[in-house]
């Protein structure tokens, strides 16, 4: 201020005093208001402190003492004084948020100056950037943009256990989505370095697990092999039968052949590999936190595209795809004419296994975008899935069928497509090669092979030939 306008009031209280003879004042009043206008302010305090004590009723007196422990930096007790003024009457109201607003103004600002010069080589700027915000959360704590600043303050720092808490804080604060969007985004984060450290504490016995998944009827040796390694032990069937059983000890498995091909898998008892599923379960935790709040957002703007994408990624690492699902079917009945919603809405039901209703919503995509590349592949790549599901669906049955074929057949002319869009993607050739190789029809065969052969020079950087 600096006590211009405390010196103006004690200079009219003065000459009101004097005219009527310190009549209506207490002794310490009247003292503090002298030294107020001695400029003596740490006795002014004194005597106002004494005063409130004798007079709690003078609003006066706690509106002087607010205004003085403000610029004493007592911001506490600032807000003490001004509080109890208030609640006496409105008579210093306006002074009161006037002075509140440019304490918090003058250190908001100075916090902002320090956030802008800090960086990795001045994190001590981060610091002095802190302790500003926090002043002004104190002098104004109802303000969600204080909250905002000292989050992003600490994010940038690099503590974002206090990054969240002002993020949250904001957001109780003053409904700011923006630093709810922040911390979303940290739980997001702290969801998905558990679950990148559950993925490598466990690597091996998850790699394990899924390989013994993987081998089902219709497996040839080779992949047996590749996935497990050589057996412990080999006992082979009936002289002039092509039958083996293959043991592995450490997995109580039996894997039967027959014409290098699995007819069947047998554990002697449950293998239940040694998992510590700890850290899973706390990524989870996060990512639920993450929906709970980026639920408020939708709810609040069902059209923000960003808390859309970033509550698709937190229900799929949270291995809730179904919800997932339902959340991008209500996104593409509320916007049909946005191609990348369908696309999403396409791979989450083929994630769950609904083949046709993911490849109507593929059609819609590329419908509306006959460039949409992307589209184009998960046409060709859903029909793809479907195909092996149908296989394995027979395999696991002891069946033969070509329904498998049939869905192979549809995805060819959009995977052959994709590959002259994307003629530098080893995937598309791969997936084309298998394709060809399932349907073995006269001349895939060697379609097959040069595209397994493309595949492979891709991957390797080298170049050959475009079939």
């Amino acid at each position: 201020m600096k006590f211009s306008r405390l010196v103006l009031i004690s200079g009219i209280a003065l000459l009101f005093l004097s005219v009527q003879g310190f009549q209506c004042g207490s002794p310490e009043f009247t003292g503090a208001k002298v030294q107020i206008q001695q400029k003596n302010y740490k006795e002014a305090i004194r005597l106002l402190e004494i005063e409130v004590k004798k007079n709690p009723d003078n609003d006066e007196a706690w509106y002087l003492l607010g205004a003085l422990r403000a610029d004493e930096g007592d911001y506490a007790g600032m807000n003490t004084a001004f509080d109890e003024a208030l609640k006496l009457s409105n008579k210093h109201e306006a002074d009161i948020h006037n002075e509140r607003y440019r304490q918090w103004g003058r250190h908001l600002n100075a916090g902002v100056d320090y956030l802008n010069r800090a960086s990795a080589d001045s994190t001590q700027y981060y610091d002095r950037a802190i302790e500003q915000f926090d002043t002004a959360s104190t002098i104004w704590p109802d303000t969600s943009l204080t909250f905002r600043y000292l989050g992003y303050a600490y994010n940038n720092k690099g503590d974002f256990d206090k990054a969240l808490q002002a993020f949250l804080k904001a957001w109780d604060a003053g409904k700011d989505y923006e630093s709810l969007m922040r911390a979303c985004r940290i739980y997001v984060d702290r969801g998905t370095k558990l679950k990148d450290a559950f993925k490598s504490d466990n690597a091996e016995a998850l790699s394990i697990q899924k390989s013994l998944a993987d081998i089902r009827k219709g497996s040839y040796k080779a992949d047996v092999t590749k996935a497990l390694g050589a057996p412990d032990n080999i006992k082979k069937g009936p002289r002039g039968s092509k039958k083996e059983d293959w043991i592995y000890r450490n997995y109580n498995l039996t894997v039967a052949f027959d014409n290098d091909k699995v007819v069947r898998k047998s554990f002697s008892q449950p293998y239940v590999p040694k998992i510590d599923s700890t850290k899973y379960y706390l990524a989870v935790k996060e990512f639920d936190k993450a929906i709970t709040e980026l639920q408020k957002i939708r709810r609040g703007d069902p059209e923000d595209s960003d808390a859309l994408n970033l509550m698709l990624n937190a229900y799929v690492a949270a291995d809730r795809i179904k919800e997932a699902a339902t959340v991008f079917k209500e996104a593409v009945e509320r916007h049909p004419e946005n191609k990348t919603n369908h696309y999403i809405y396409g791979v989450l039901l083929r994630t769950i296994g609904d083949f046709q209703a993911a490849i109507d919503q593929f059609k819609e995509a590329y419908d509306l975008d006959p460039s949409y590349t992307d589209a184009l592949f998960d046409l060709g790549a859903t029909y793809y899935n479907w195909g092996v599901d149908l296989l394995h669906e027979a395999q696991d049955k002891g069946e033969v069928t070509d329904e498998h074929k049939e869905k192979f057949k549809e995805a060819l002319p959009y995977m052959e497509r994709v590959s002259e869009e994307k003629p530098d993607d080893p995937m598309v050739w791969e997936t084309l090669g298998t394709i060809y190789a399932q349907l073995g029809e006269p001349g895939m065969k060697e379609k097959a092979i040069e595209a397994f052969d493309k595949a492979d020079a891709l991957r390797s950087g080298k170049s050959t030939p475009t079939p």
